[in-house]
Formats: C-alpha cells, structure tokens, sequence
C-alpha cells in the first residue's frame, strides 16, 4: 500500500513538474524550443523561428477568416456588432482639428481628446460619450493663450475618473500639463506637471494602474541631448518629474508605458547610442520607483525606432518596433517575463520585399496579442498582422487587407473582454483616404476589411479605437469635409 500511495505522489509531482515546462515563459514567451525553432533569437541576423507551432492569423487566404463556404464564397465569422454611421463630435468651423485619442471607463463612457486651432493657437478639446447617452458637447479644457497646445493623450482610472495630458507652449518654453476629469463633477484646471526649462519637451504618454496612480512619460532636450523623464500622480498629487535614462551619448525619443495589474509598469524607447538607435526599457516597480534603464533591442545592424508595450493579465510584456536589418526595416519584438526578465529580440515577420514600419500591439484578457503594423509589398503599403499565443508563442504574419488601390498605413488595434479585436487603419482609395476596419473573432480569425466612413469631402487620417466593457468599441479620427479638418467618431455595437 504504502508504495501504491509513493507511485501516486510521484505521478503526480512528474505531471505538475511537465505542466510547469511546457508553460513556462519561454524565449518570446514559446514556453521553450516547442517546434523546434531556434530558442535564442538574434536581433539583426537571419530571422529566428521564435513561436511555437504557428497560430492562425486568420485563415490562409489574406483578409479571411474562419471556413471557406463550399460554393467558392467565403464565410466570415461572426460575433453579432456591426458599425454604425460616422459622426461629428465638434462643431467649431473657425479652424482645423486633429491628433484625436479616445478611451472608455470601466461603466462604458468615453472621453475623446485633440488639439483645434482656434485662429491663433492651438488648444485642447474634449467630449464625452455617456453609456446609453450619446456624445455630448465638446469643450475646451486648457485656457491658457500663451502658444499652442499638442497632441494630448486620455486615460482613465478604474473609479471612471480621467486625465489628459499634452505639451504647451507657454511663450518661451515647451511644458508638460495635465488636466483631471472627475466623474460626475466634470473637468477640474489644468496643471503644470513638467517644466521645459532646460530645453523643448514633447510626446507625453500616460497609464494609470488598478488603484488609480498614474505615470507620465515625455522626452525633454537638456541644452545637449533629449532625455526620458516622467511623473506619477499618486493619492491625488503629482510628484516631481524626474530623469529614467542617465546614457548621456545621445538622444532618448519618444516613450511609451505600460502598467501591469500589480501596480508595476515599464517604460520604453529609442535612443542614440553614437552610432545607431537602439531599444531601451525601464521598469517602475510599485511601492520601490524606478529601476535602471536596460537596452532591449540593439540596433546593430541599423537603426531601431518607435517602440510600442503592452502587458498581459499575469505581468508579462511584449514590446514591438521597426528596425532596419541592413535591407529593409522589418518587425521586432522582445518579451519581459515575471520574474526572468527580458529575453532576446526577434522577428516576427519575413517579407523580405519591403519595409515594415508603426507596430501596434494589443493583449487579450487570456494572455493572447496581436500585433499590426503597415509594410511595403513593392508596389503599395499593405496592413499585416501576426498573432501571439499564450503558451505556444507567435504564428505566421499576413495580411487581414487586399485592396491594392492605394497605400494603407497607420493601424492601430485593440481587444474587447472575449477576446475579439478591431484593428483601424487609414486607407487611399485613388480619391482620397479613407478609414477602414477589420475584426478578428476569437478562435476562428480576421474578418474582410471594410469601409467604416462615407464622407467624401477630403482625406481621412490617424484613426484610434477602444473598446468598453461590454465588447462595444468607438473609433476615432479626424476628416476634411472640404473646408476644415473635423473630428469624427463610428461606434462597433
């Protein structure tokens, strides 16, 4: 008996201890060498196979997914939203609005942000989405008239609480602001929460965590060099801003954040190294601060540029970027896993025919990504996209867009709680641009790319899309209607 009962608990133990391997966080998170595939990818050299068995980016056939029907048509999967009617947010015909960014609460209402040129400078607007409302009535959020204000970003936190942040100038120097929605009171007064003293700030990005602290990140030029600062807000102040990258060799552009559930975040960007752009990465460790700034993905075969992160629900991140590999510039991604850290940097794409630029990346509620980005096919830049499989690890990039009219560019994408996801994109139809859509439906993959606009006034451009709680999704973008350029909106219900 007693030997029956150790046979059994070594059974078990062997079974747990087999789990654990084949799901561990792997190189790139493919839980080990599952394929066969090469488990240390090198950045720069001849492209690694750095997933497992392939996942399905959405059937074999580009812009399809699901099965083909039997009479030759094909039959797309279907998850019951459908787009409605585009529709203007901002009525104020004096000049252009741009640079529009969107996000939705935790009851699905929704702030959208951008900057309008009033005929003297340019300030930041705002409207609100109430659930089972509508669209209210945009509104100016900064008063001061000093110089412009710029490419503002919007986030929320879990109480439906908000904040947008821009840059301003304010007659001799660029700074940082920020401004506070508080739910069912409204916009408070903007605020100071970067100050461009030594030189020119820009590019500010935000993330709050699950307790309602956020982080800011901008770059700021220090009389020799841009460097990488940020600021967190915590129990309803603002800290003081402070320096995350102390290589002073060259310029550090352009960041961009992420929190994970447990109150951790990691920062990322590119930066001169005097000789070539690399990746960098830091990470903020809730209840400690700032680590020490990391090099992620070496540019040295050439330069590596616009970094984009984003965690899964366990505090595993993925960070995605173009990068030219002697050629062409092609798709990067490292991952970050709990506890091992970063690996190394591979590809996740291998069209060799042309240039592949502005990677975007989503995770889904399971741990699962997608990633998107535009790419040159010798003729017209296409929109792509590849799949990361939580547990098996990257699939096989293609196409979710066929048409070779003109030039699509600029995607961007997100996730809906069943693991469905939009990705949004601009488009030239031989008139004009235009924004188009598609839908990837869980398990079964990418939808036909469509049209989600009619208005054929002038070009459409920069879309943004997110998704509520419920699985609805609003995009965003800013249209010419032939006199000036306005702020428009399309709901996924």
């Amino acid at each position: 008996m007693k030997k029956n009962r150790l046979i059994g608990i070594m059974t078990v133990v062997f079974a747990i201890l087999l789990s654990f391997l084949l799901t561990a966080c792997g190189p790139n998170g493919t839980g080990g060498n599952s394929d066969g595939g090469d488990t240390t990818p090198d950045v720069g050299g001849t492209t690694p196979d750095i997933g497992g068995s392939p996942p399905d980016v959405g059937g074999t056939t580009p812009d399809v997914g699901g099965d083909g029907g039997g009479d030759g048509e094909i039959e797309y999967p279907y998850i019951g939203k459908t787009w409605g009617m585009a529709e203007l947010i901002e009525t104020d015909d004096s000049e252009d609005a741009s640079s529009p960014q969107i996000a939705f609460d935790s009851s699905g209402n929704a702030i959208a942000v951008w900057h309008q040129h009033d005929g003297s400078r340019n300030n930041i607007h705002a409207n609100r989405f109430a659930a089972g409302v509508g669209w209210g009535t945009a509104e100016r959020i900064e008063t001061d008239d000093s110089g412009d204000a710029s490419s503002p970003r919007v986030a929320f936190d879990p109480d439906g609480n908000a904040f947008a942040v821009w840059y301003q100038y304010d007659g001799s120097s660029y700074s940082i602001l920020a401004n506070r929605y508080v739910a069912g009171v409204g916009w408070d007064t903007a605020e100071l929460i970067g100050i461009g003293d030594t030189g020119e700030v820009s590019s500010p990005r935000m993330a709050f965590d699950l307790d309602g602290n956020a982080i800011v990140v901008w770059h700021q030029y220090d009389g020799s060099r841009s460097n990488i600062y940020a600021n967190k807000y915590v129990a309803g102040v603002w800290g003081t801003s402070e320096f995350i990258e102390t290589d002073n060799r060259g310029d550090a552009l352009y960041p961009q954040i992420a929190f994970d559930s447990g109150g951790n975040a990691i920062a990322v960007w590119y930066q001169y190294d005097g000789s070539s752009r690399n990746i960098y990465a830091n990470r903020y460790v809730a209840g400690a601060g700032w680590d020490t700034a990391e090099l992620i993905g070496t540019g040295d075969t050439g330069e590596a540029s616009s970094p984009q992160i984003a965690f899964d629900p366990d505090g595993n991140a993925i960070a995605v970027w173009h990068q030219y590999d002697g050629s062409r510039d092609s798709i990067y991604v490292n991952r970050d896993c709990v506890g091992v850290g970063w690996d190394a940097a591979g590809r996740i794409e291998t069209d060799d025919t042309g240039d592949a630029f502005s990677p975007q990346i989503a995770f889904d509620s399971d741990g699962n990504a997608i990633a998107v980005w535009h790419q040159y096919d010798g003729s017209i830049n296409n929109i792509h996209a590849n799949r990361f499989a939580a547990g098996a690890g990257w699939g096989t990039a293609g196409l979710i867009e066929t048409d070779d009219t003109g030039n699509a560019s600029s995607p961007q994408v997100a996730f809906d709680p069943d693991g469905n996801a939009v990705a949004v994109w601009y488009q030239y139809d031989g008139s004009r641009n235009n924004i188009k859509a598609n839908t990837y439906v869980a398990d079964k993959g990418w939808r036909a790319a469509e049209c989600i606009e009619t208005e054929d006034s002038g070009n459409a451009s920069s879309p943004q899309i997110a998704f509520d709680p419920d699985g609805n999704a609003i995009a965003v973008w800013y249209q010419y209607d032939g006199s000036r350029y306005s702020i428009y909106v399309n709901g996924y219900r």
